[in-house]
């Protein structure tokens, strides 16, 4: 009997040492702040043991196109700073050796962040890097898309947070829409203006963070462009996504069936979900295009290098609404940037300060009802003063939402009357004189597409420019199009701008914020009938951007991440 106690005794041992050396993440807390060029600053801190056979941590960050690594350093919880070495970190070191110093090991498609952990056993470390570009700026939207855990470490969390905000700014509903993919949790907006993804359950082999985030134009001040909407840049990351409450059931994602599910949703992407994308633009088909153009496909409309519709933006917002390629904000940024042009507003800053508008003394008389509406709100905003800043408006516009979404709807109204008036529209129809126009429209915003200042400083043109710009904006292109005006030399620029070509990117930003302020408003004063109640399931909210539950899979074509990492 003492035998068989002493043989019982050794076989448990046995299986609980190995167990007891084996390494172990307990939390993952991850705070990414976003800065307004774009770029982000990351600390991650990791509360771990060890076990008995490492000698070192380290983070995968791959994918990173044009990302580019800042500084990296470490702490332990003792507050003990390492020591950052210069070159390539030498992984094949002994575990005193790499005892407090941190590195990192470049490859052909990231880097990998990787410390010392100096001694066996219980500790918490805390990563700081940051990365240029990480916030990407789309046709019409910006974006944030990250893996900011990753898979196949070496020791599955058992718990992560991930929180994430931006620099002087509130991250709400107004401005920001939230996606979280690779765990089973959830991703919410908190009343401190910062967005938190969270898991739910212990972490699988396979699990992952995976963020995207969508941003308003004017948010950030980007320099990373990618030529597409985001409708693409979602409908990828939506491939395999599942916002249900049950993210498992009875499926393996290894077994066959799982593989071949995934094909098969792969293929219904590209052979069917990916061509409707670009036959549904804004919720319009081809056929729809085609009432307003004459012609099913806007991207084959000829250039037309004139101003259309006689200059009348609204008529020329309604449409590119009609045919699915207008945003919210477009019409209120082009009026600015018309009444910085015309005299009516002038661009100013103090040294150091942020930029404002400051009111002239020229006659608003002969504006149309809509500039001249829209005028008056900015000037009733900017008090006794005259002087327009972005909060000073937002906070006008909160307060006077009403007033804000009449405007909207009475833009659209005048709008409509004067195209019908110029017989453009009849019965709630393009005639064929419409149809010429509004291609006029769009030819106009495919040849600023391929605006280049090339050979094109003709005093012609030049008048013009100003005017290309207005368009621009309404076109959601203006970055685009500012990155050739800015190519044109100071003294030409200011002659024909009256203001510093450097101004040019933060006067875009300032209107940015002024126009999303009057969308916010606008919000705020919409029925809410439809929208309450289509929004009321965590499922609905999750995968339209709202907030809910995350999606254990998707979240395809994320930057950063990778698959790896932990102890070695």
């Amino acid at each position: 009997m003492k035998r068989t106690l002493l043989l019982l005794s050794a076989l448990l041992l046995s299986v609980l040492l190995p167990a007891a050396n084996r390494q172990r993440v307990r939390d993952v807390d991850v705070h990414l702040t976003m800065m307004p060029q774009g770029g982000v600053v990351i600390h991650e801190a990791w509360d771990i043991n060890t076990g008995d056979d490492i000698t070192e941590w380290y983070l995968v960050r791959e994918n990173l196109g044009d990302m580019e690594l800042g500084r990296f350093q470490v702490m332990d919880e003792t507050g003990k700073e390492f020591i950052e070495e210069e070159g390539e970190w030498d992984v094949h070191r002994s575990l005193a050796q790499k005892a407090g110093r941190c590195g990192v090991v470049h490859k052909y498609n990231g880097v990998e962040l990787c410390w010392g952990v100096g001694s066996h056993g219980d500790h918490v470390f805390h990563a700081f890097y940051w990365f240029t570009n990480a916030i990407k700026s789309l046709n019409d939207y910006d974006m944030l898309h990250m893996q900011l855990v990753s898979p196949g470490l070496s020791a599955p969390p058992e718990h992560v947070r991930v929180t994430v905000e931006a620099k002087d700014l509130q991250l709400d509903t107004l401005n920001t829409r939230i996606w979280g993919f690779g765990y089973e949790g959830t991703v919410a907006f908190q009343e401190d203006g910062t967005v938190v993804f969270e898991s739910a359950v212990p972490f699988g082999e396979d699990d992952s963070v995976i963020a995207l985030l969508r941003f308003e134009k004017g948010m950030f001040t980007c320099t990373s462009f990618q030529e597409r909407d985001f409708e693409e840049a979602l409908a990828e990351a939506m491939i395999g996504a599942d916002f249900g409450s049950d993210y498992y059931g009875d499926d393996d994602d290894d077994s066959p069936s799982g593989i071949a599910s995934f094909f098969s949703i792969l293929f219904l992407y590209f052979a069917f979900v990916r061509p409707l994308f670009k036959q549904f633009k804004g919720g319009k088909t081809k056929r729809d295009i085609a009432k307003v153009l004459g012609v099913r496909r806007p991207e084959k409309v000829a250039w037309f290098r004139q101003i259309p519709m006689e200059g009348n933006l609204g008529a020329a917002n309604c449409v590119m609404q009609d045919i699915g390629e207008s945003s919210g904000n477009n019409l209120p940024l082009a009026l600015i940037l018309r009444l910085v042009h015309t005299g009516y507003l002038r661009p100013t800053r103090e040294v150091e300060g942020p930029l404002q508008l400051a009111f002239t003394d020229k006659d608003p008389a002969g504006m149309d009802q809509t500039a001249l509406a829209f005028y008056r709100m900015l000037k009733q905003a900017a008090g006794e003063d005259k002087v327009l800043q972005d909060k000073e408006f937002s906070a006008w516009a909160k307060s006077h939402s009403k007033e804000v979404y009449e405007w909207t709807g009475n833009s659209l109204t005048e709008s409509r009357s004067r195209m019908t008036i110029s017989d453009w529209y009849k019965n709630g129809k393009y005639t064929p004189g419409g149809q010429l126009q509004a291609r006029n429209v769009v030819g106009f915003k495919n040849f600023l597409n391929d605006f280049t200042l090339v050979d094109q400083r003709e005093t012609s043109e030049a008048s013009l420019w100003k005017e290309y710009l207005v368009y621009a904006a309404l076109f959601g292109i203006a970055d685009r199009v500012a990155r050739q005006l800015k190519d044109i030399d100071p003294s030409f620029f200011r002659e024909t701008f009256s203001y510093e070509a450097d101004m040019l990117p933060q006067l875009l930003t300032t209107s940015r914020a002024f126009a999303s302020a009057v969308r916010a408003a606008s919000w705020r004063s919409t029925p809410v009938s439809s929208y309450s109640s289509s929004s009321s399931s965590g499922s609905y909210r999750s995968s339209h951007g709202y907030g809910g539950h995350s999606s254990h899979r998707g979240g395809g074509g994320y930057s950063s991440g990778g698959r790896g990492g932990g102890g070695r």
